[in-house]
């Protein structure tokens, strides 16, 4: 089969609406992460599976072959019990890193937290800016990625470190987002954690792939799981990649918490009343460490509190920390106020001094 043989047959079938066989993606993934393909090639491959949308049997090869294309992390001894928490982005809400921060939150309980990510695509902050901005460098050196796991419960694994295919996807991604096409590499990070942790909370911005990416994600085995979209109550913004108290969430539980359907949660949920969404504004990432220095001292804005609290409490569910979300809210609130997360960010930022 001569250069783009596959992409091209493939990219033929995408425009009369087939499905792709498992063999067929895979033989088009390793010719869109070649960098002697063309890029407008590769750009109608991608602009043609956008079009069909995606089932989820391709999205689970997608997520499956992209994590056998990353640089192992060696946490094999960490991931059956760790959790990823993170969103797709892309929602434009321009919120305050909620998930970084519920990432520093749950590794303070003594947690274990293997978060992947990458800098700001959509917003001003991204969560690689604010693990930077508490003092924890980009780190690739697999050694102290351990150490990091070690001392800290958490380590960051920034997504250009451990994903040498993307490079070659990278121009394309750029030429799509200049034509405001959204792809499946808008939605694929979060689910090709490297380390392949066995929890996940994972956030998306389209309420209508929940079910979607959790049922990807329960063909790569995530052990225990929910993916949610947060509908909120602001004329601005239909809804966000997090848990929060400012309208009804969304809920697709995965693993051993498989739901058959997509339930809807309200704040009650969590024993809270529901809140106002301008609260959850962020900024650029000195406004995002002011903030995050208010959650600390206990000063922060109601609804921001309460959300972060909601993140929290629900990851300590997933991982199976706590049994409930009562019990996991009880423990978000000491550990914010009782100077345990604060104590955490200090010990962080001093680490690799």
């Amino acid at each position: 089969m001569n250069e783009h043989n596959q992409l091209t047959l493939s990219t033929n079938d995408l425009k009369q609406k087939k499905n792709l066989s498992d063999e067929d993606l895979v033989a088009c993934i390793h010719e869109i992460t070649n960098e002697e393909i063309s890029v407008k090639s590769k750009k109608d491959f991608l602009k043609a599976l956008a079009q069909k949308g995606e089932t989820e049997e391709e999205f689970a090869v997608f997520i499956r072959e992209f994590r056998k294309l990353s640089v192992d992390p060696e946490l094999e001894d960490f991931a059956p019990s760790a959790i990823d928490l993170c969103g797709t982005g892309g929602d434009k809400s321009h919120s305050f890193n909620i998930s970084t921060f519920v990432s520093f939150m749950v590794a303070s309980a003594g947690v274990p937290v293997i978060k992947h990510g990458n800098r700001s695509i959509s917003s001003k902050c991204g969560s690689a800016d604010l693990i930077e901005g508490i003092g924890l460098p980009l780190i690739s050196s697999l050694p102290m990625i351990r150490r990091s796991m070690e001392e800290l419960n958490f380590t960051f694994l920034f997504a250009p470190n451990f994903h040498p295919a993307f490079k070659h996807i990278a121009p394309v991604r750029k030429a799509l987002a200049e034509e405001n096409i959204i792809t499946i590499f808008n939605l694929l990070g979060p689910t090709i954690n490297p380390a392949a942790p066995a929890n996940q909370l994972l956030g998306v911005f389209n309420p209508a792939l929940i079910k979607k990416i959790g049922q990807a994600l329960t063909a790569n085995k995530v052990t225990s799981g929910i993916v949610v979209h947060g509908l909120v109550n602001d004329p601005l913004t239909t809804g966000v990649d997090e848990l929060t108290n400012c309208g009804t969430n969304q809920v697709f539980g995965i693993g051993n918490l498989a739901m058959p359907e997509t339930e809807n949660w309200a704040p009650g949920k969590w024993n809270v009343k529901e809140g106002i969404f301008s609260d959850l504004s962020g900024g650029n990432l000195q406004e995002n460490l002011k903030i995050m220095n208010l959650l600390l001292e206990g000063d922060a804005p109601k609804s921001l509190k309460t959300t972060v609290l909601m993140n929290a409490a629900t990851a300590f569910w997933v991982q199976g920390k706590c049994s409930s979300l009562e019990e996991g809210m009880e423990l978000s609130e000491s550990l914010l106020t009782n100077g345990t997360v604060k104590q955490w960010i200090e010990k962080a930022s001093n680490l690799f001094k």
